[in-house]
Protein backbone atom coordinates (compact mmCIF):
# COMPACT_ATOMS: atom_id res chain seq x y z
CA UNK A 1 0.00 0.00 0.00
CA UNK A 2 1.38 3.40 -0.93
CA UNK A 3 1.91 5.96 1.82
CA UNK A 4 2.30 9.58 0.85
CA UNK A 5 4.64 12.10 2.46
CA UNK A 6 4.32 15.82 1.82
CA UNK A 7 7.09 18.17 2.98
CA UNK A 8 6.84 21.97 2.98
CA UNK A 9 10.08 23.93 3.30
CA UNK A 10 8.87 27.17 4.83
CA UNK A 11 12.15 29.00 5.48
CA UNK A 12 15.67 28.84 4.15
CA UNK A 13 18.03 30.44 6.69
CA UNK A 14 20.14 28.08 8.82
CA UNK A 15 22.19 29.27 11.77
CA UNK A 16 24.58 27.28 13.94
CA UNK A 17 24.43 25.76 17.42
CA UNK A 18 21.81 23.34 18.82
CA UNK A 19 19.57 21.27 16.61
CA UNK A 20 16.21 22.92 16.04
CA UNK A 21 13.44 21.39 18.21
CA UNK A 22 10.93 18.99 16.66
CA UNK A 23 7.20 18.92 17.38
CA UNK A 24 5.15 15.81 16.56
CA UNK A 25 1.37 15.40 16.22
CA UNK A 26 -0.18 11.93 16.22
CA UNK A 27 -3.11 10.62 14.21
CA UNK A 28 -6.68 9.62 15.03
CA UNK A 29 -7.39 6.98 17.72
CA UNK A 30 -3.90 7.52 19.10
CA UNK A 31 -2.01 9.68 21.57
CA UNK A 32 1.37 11.28 22.09
CA UNK A 33 2.91 7.95 23.09
CA UNK A 34 2.12 6.65 19.61
CA UNK A 35 4.86 8.91 18.23
CA UNK A 36 7.49 7.91 20.78
CA UNK A 37 9.23 5.42 18.48
CA UNK A 38 9.77 8.17 15.91
CA UNK A 39 10.81 10.58 18.65
CA UNK A 40 13.46 8.09 19.79
CA UNK A 41 14.94 7.87 16.29
CA UNK A 42 15.16 11.67 16.15
CA UNK A 43 16.93 11.90 19.53
CA UNK A 44 19.41 9.21 18.47
CA UNK A 45 20.17 10.76 15.10
CA UNK A 46 20.35 14.34 16.35
CA UNK A 47 21.64 14.19 19.95
CA UNK A 48 20.31 16.85 22.27
CA UNK A 49 17.27 17.66 20.11
CA UNK A 50 14.24 18.78 22.08
CA UNK A 51 11.34 16.64 20.81
CA UNK A 52 7.79 17.43 21.91
CA UNK A 53 4.96 15.03 21.07
CA UNK A 54 1.72 16.92 21.57
CA UNK A 55 -1.21 15.47 23.52
CA UNK A 56 -4.60 17.10 22.99
CA UNK A 57 -7.14 16.47 25.71
CA UNK A 58 -7.15 12.80 26.71
CA UNK A 59 -5.53 11.62 23.49
CA UNK A 60 -7.31 8.69 21.87
CA UNK A 61 -10.90 9.66 22.68
CA UNK A 62 -10.55 13.37 22.04
CA UNK A 63 -8.68 12.65 18.80
CA UNK A 64 -12.02 11.72 17.23
CA UNK A 65 -14.58 13.29 19.58
CA UNK A 66 -13.16 16.82 19.53
CA UNK A 67 -13.75 19.00 16.43
CA UNK A 68 -10.59 19.75 14.47
CA UNK A 69 -10.91 23.50 14.96
CA UNK A 70 -10.85 22.98 18.73
CA UNK A 71 -7.91 20.59 18.44
CA UNK A 72 -5.97 23.23 16.52
CA UNK A 73 -6.72 25.83 19.19
CA UNK A 74 -5.39 23.52 21.90
CA UNK A 75 -2.38 22.57 19.79
CA UNK A 76 -1.42 26.21 19.27
CA UNK A 77 -1.95 26.97 22.96
CA UNK A 78 0.45 24.17 23.88
CA UNK A 79 3.07 25.49 21.47
CA UNK A 80 2.74 29.06 22.75
CA UNK A 81 3.24 27.91 26.35
CA UNK A 82 6.48 26.01 25.63
CA UNK A 83 9.47 28.33 26.03
CA UNK A 84 11.77 25.87 24.26
CA UNK A 85 9.86 26.36 21.00
CA UNK A 86 9.98 30.15 20.84
CA UNK A 87 13.03 30.29 18.56
CA UNK A 88 11.43 28.03 15.98
CA UNK A 89 11.01 24.32 15.35
CA UNK A 90 10.44 21.62 12.75
CA UNK A 91 6.87 20.34 12.73
CA UNK A 92 5.64 16.88 11.72
CA UNK A 93 2.05 15.61 11.66
CA UNK A 94 0.86 12.11 10.87
CA UNK A 95 -2.53 11.25 9.29
CA UNK A 96 -5.18 13.40 11.03
CA UNK A 97 -2.27 15.14 12.71
CA UNK A 98 -1.33 16.46 9.27
CA UNK A 99 -4.54 18.50 9.28
CA UNK A 100 -3.87 19.82 12.76
CA UNK A 101 -0.31 20.93 12.03
CA UNK A 102 -1.17 22.56 8.71
CA UNK A 103 -4.15 24.32 10.27
CA UNK A 104 -1.89 25.53 13.06
CA UNK A 105 0.66 26.92 10.60
CA UNK A 106 -2.02 28.74 8.63
CA UNK A 107 -3.87 30.16 11.62
CA UNK A 108 -1.43 30.63 14.48
CA UNK A 109 1.69 32.31 13.06
CA UNK A 110 3.96 29.67 14.55
CA UNK A 111 7.76 29.91 14.04
CA UNK A 112 7.89 26.75 11.91
CA UNK A 113 11.01 26.02 9.87
CA UNK A 114 9.99 22.81 8.05
CA UNK A 115 6.42 21.51 7.88
CA UNK A 116 6.31 17.74 7.26
CA UNK A 117 3.16 15.66 6.86
CA UNK A 118 3.12 11.86 6.73
CA UNK A 119 0.10 10.18 5.11
CA UNK A 120 -1.60 13.55 5.07
CA UNK A 121 -5.30 14.15 4.50
CA UNK A 122 -5.00 17.50 2.75
CA UNK A 123 -7.91 16.96 0.38
CA UNK A 124 -9.93 15.19 3.04
CA UNK A 125 -11.34 11.68 3.06
CA UNK A 126 -14.29 9.98 1.37
CA UNK A 127 -14.78 6.27 1.85
CA UNK A 128 -15.01 3.61 4.50
CA UNK A 129 -11.40 2.30 4.86
CA UNK A 130 -10.09 5.27 6.82
CA UNK A 131 -13.16 5.23 9.08
CA UNK A 132 -12.63 1.60 10.09
CA UNK A 133 -10.52 2.92 12.95
CA UNK A 134 -13.64 4.47 14.46
CA UNK A 135 -16.42 2.73 16.43
CA UNK A 136 -19.17 1.53 14.09
CA UNK A 137 -21.77 4.01 15.29
CA UNK A 138 -19.51 6.93 14.40
CA UNK A 139 -18.74 5.51 10.97
CA UNK A 140 -22.46 5.43 10.24
CA UNK A 141 -22.92 9.00 11.43
CA UNK A 142 -20.23 10.28 9.09
CA UNK A 143 -21.18 8.31 5.99
CA UNK A 144 -24.87 9.29 6.31
CA UNK A 145 -24.90 12.64 8.09
CA UNK A 146 -21.40 14.12 7.88
CA UNK A 147 -22.54 17.65 7.07
CA UNK A 148 -25.26 17.88 9.70
CA UNK A 149 -24.52 20.46 12.40
CA UNK A 150 -24.54 17.97 15.27
CA UNK A 151 -22.13 15.58 13.53
CA UNK A 152 -19.77 18.37 12.51
CA UNK A 153 -19.51 19.29 16.17
CA UNK A 154 -19.13 15.72 17.38
CA UNK A 155 -16.74 13.70 15.20
CA UNK A 156 -13.41 15.08 13.95
CA UNK A 157 -13.44 13.09 10.69
CA UNK A 158 -16.65 14.81 9.62
CA UNK A 159 -14.69 18.06 9.49
CA UNK A 160 -12.66 16.78 6.54
CA UNK A 161 -15.21 14.48 4.88
CA UNK A 162 -14.95 15.54 1.23
CA UNK A 163 -17.92 14.14 -0.68
CA UNK A 164 -17.41 14.73 -4.44
CA UNK A 165 -21.15 14.23 -5.01
CA UNK A 166 -22.19 16.91 -2.48
CA UNK A 167 -19.68 19.67 -3.14
CA UNK A 168 -22.10 22.52 -2.48
CA UNK A 169 -23.01 21.04 0.89
CA UNK A 170 -19.34 20.34 1.59
CA UNK A 171 -18.43 23.98 0.96
CA UNK A 172 -21.32 25.40 2.97
CA UNK A 173 -21.58 22.97 5.90
CA UNK A 174 -18.17 21.36 6.47
CA UNK A 175 -16.64 23.29 9.35
CA UNK A 176 -12.95 22.86 8.67
CA UNK A 177 -11.50 21.62 5.37
CA UNK A 178 -13.07 24.14 2.95
CA UNK A 179 -11.74 26.94 5.15
CA UNK A 180 -8.21 25.61 5.59
CA UNK A 181 -8.03 24.88 1.83
CA UNK A 182 -9.38 28.36 1.07
CA UNK A 183 -12.21 27.04 -1.12
CA UNK A 184 -14.94 29.51 -0.11
CA UNK A 185 -16.05 32.53 -2.11
CA UNK A 186 -14.23 34.89 0.24
CA UNK A 187 -10.50 34.14 0.03
CA UNK A 188 -8.41 34.32 3.18
CA UNK A 189 -5.24 36.04 2.04
CA UNK A 190 -3.24 35.08 5.14
CA UNK A 191 -3.44 31.31 4.46
CA UNK A 192 -0.33 29.62 2.99
CA UNK A 193 -0.69 26.71 1.88
CA UNK A 194 -9.97 9.20 1.03
CA UNK A 195 -8.15 8.82 -1.40
CA UNK A 196 -4.62 8.00 -0.22
CA UNK A 197 -3.55 10.62 -2.78
CA UNK A 198 -4.97 13.30 -0.46
CA UNK A 199 -1.49 13.48 1.07
CA UNK A 200 -0.33 15.09 -2.17
CA UNK A 201 -3.39 17.36 -2.40
CA UNK A 202 -4.94 14.89 -4.82
CA UNK A 203 -8.67 14.38 -4.39
CA UNK A 204 -11.67 13.15 -6.31
CA UNK A 205 -12.91 15.14 -9.27
CA UNK A 206 -16.40 16.68 -8.88
CA UNK A 207 -19.17 14.06 -9.15
CA UNK A 208 -16.62 11.34 -9.75
CA UNK A 209 -14.35 8.85 -8.00
CA UNK A 210 -11.55 9.57 -10.46
CA UNK A 211 -8.50 11.08 -8.78
CA UNK A 212 -7.08 14.31 -10.19
CA UNK A 213 -3.36 15.00 -10.10
CA UNK A 214 -2.30 17.35 -7.32
CA UNK A 215 -1.01 20.04 -9.67
CA UNK A 216 -4.46 20.13 -11.29
CA UNK A 217 -6.22 20.70 -7.98
CA UNK A 218 -7.81 24.07 -7.22
CA UNK A 219 -5.36 24.52 -4.36
CA UNK A 220 -2.50 24.42 -6.85
CA UNK A 221 -3.90 25.98 -10.05
CA UNK A 222 -5.50 28.92 -8.21
CA UNK A 223 -2.71 29.07 -5.61
CA UNK A 224 -5.37 29.12 -2.89
CA UNK A 225 -2.92 28.42 -0.07
CA UNK A 226 0.40 29.18 -1.76
CA UNK A 227 1.14 25.68 -3.08
CA UNK A 228 2.05 26.87 -6.56
CA UNK A 229 4.23 29.63 -5.14
CA UNK A 230 6.08 27.18 -2.86
CA UNK A 231 6.50 24.74 -5.77
CA UNK A 232 7.94 27.44 -8.03
CA UNK A 233 10.37 28.37 -5.24
CA UNK A 234 11.51 24.75 -4.90
CA UNK A 235 10.14 24.47 -1.37
CA UNK A 236 7.86 21.45 -1.76
CA UNK A 237 9.14 17.88 -1.64
CA UNK A 238 7.11 14.68 -2.09
CA UNK A 239 8.04 11.10 -1.23
CA UNK A 240 6.24 7.77 -1.42
CA UNK A 241 6.76 4.87 0.98
CA UNK A 242 5.29 1.38 0.74
CA UNK A 243 3.99 0.39 4.15
CA UNK A 244 0.55 0.14 5.73
CA UNK A 245 -0.98 3.34 7.06
CA UNK A 246 -0.59 2.21 10.68
CA UNK A 247 3.13 1.49 10.14
CA UNK A 248 4.13 4.88 8.77
CA UNK A 249 5.79 6.15 11.97
CA UNK A 250 7.05 2.75 13.14
CA UNK A 251 9.83 0.22 12.50
CA UNK A 252 8.63 -1.07 9.09
CA UNK A 253 9.08 2.47 7.73
CA UNK A 254 12.25 3.34 9.64
CA UNK A 255 14.70 3.23 6.72
CA UNK A 256 12.41 5.36 4.57
CA UNK A 257 12.05 7.99 7.29
CA UNK A 258 15.78 8.09 8.03
CA UNK A 259 16.62 8.55 4.36
CA UNK A 260 13.89 10.95 3.24
CA UNK A 261 12.51 12.76 6.29
CA UNK A 262 15.45 13.14 8.65
CA UNK A 263 17.41 15.52 6.37
CA UNK A 264 14.69 18.06 7.17
CA UNK A 265 15.56 17.83 10.88
CA UNK A 266 19.27 18.47 10.25
CA UNK A 267 19.19 22.21 10.94
CA UNK A 268 20.19 24.32 13.91
CA UNK A 269 19.34 27.47 15.86
CA UNK A 270 21.71 29.87 17.59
Amino acid sequence: MLRIVFVFLLTTVVSSSAYRPVVLMHGIISNAAGMEELAGWIRTSFPGTYVRSIEIGNGKTDSFLMPINKQIEEFCGTIYSDDQLRQGFNLLGYSQGSMIVRGAVERCSLPVYNLITLSGLHQGIFGIPYLLQLPEEYRELITKYAYEYQVQNLVSSANYWHDPYQLDKYISDCNFLPDINNEGEARNEIYLIVPKESGWFMGYKPNSLDVETWNNSRQFTEDLIGLRTLWEQGKIFTFTSHVRHQDVTHEPNRDFILENIFPFFNNTIS
